[in-house]
């Protein structure tokens, strides 16, 4: 009997620390140690393009496209993503005139990759409710809720 409560949103409130581990990972691969996440170690310098891409990996992660390699399930949350999209338009309509090329370019380059990823998401997440109900043909987007690659 197919469920009757539409396609299941996983919100994850553990994203903060895969986002420590990948970046752990990604330092290790790159042949570097990472700095310890304890009190010893000093903060990023604050920086307009830092808090792009905290935006931009936080979007990443509500849309499924950021998973950690063992996970068994795709947490999307379309509310989420949809408000960090949000937060990225004011941010870009409330700086228009003071950023420099490069902060431009990247914060429209990250508010088109996260648009775009929101779309698939949410053609999916359609699909998968039509499917349930038995409504479902041929999918538009493609099959499941794999990562999408950007």
């Amino acid at each position: 009997m197919p469920d009757d409560e539409g396609p299941r949103i996983i919100i994850d409130e553990d994203w903060k620390a895969r986002a420590q581990r990948e970046k752990e990972e990604a330092a290790r691969q790159a042949g570097k140690s990472p700095e310890p996440a304890g009190d010893n170690a000093e903060p990023d310098p604050v920086s307009f393009p830092g808090l792009v891409n905290m935006f931009s990996m936080q979007g990443l992660i509500a849309l499924g496209v950021l998973v950690p390699r063992d996970a068994k399930e795709i947490m999307v949350d379309l509310d989420e993503a949809k408000y960090i999209i949000d937060m990225l338009m004011m941010l870009r309509d409330k700086t228009k005139g003071n950023l420099t090329l490069e902060e431009q370019g990247l914060l429209a380059e990250s508010l088109a990759q996260l648009q775009q990823a929101y779309v698939l998401r949410a053609q999916q997440l359609q699909e998968s409710a039509m499917r349930e109900a038995g409504l479902g043909g041929q999918p538009m987007g493609g099959t499941g809720f794999a990562p999408i690659s950007m």
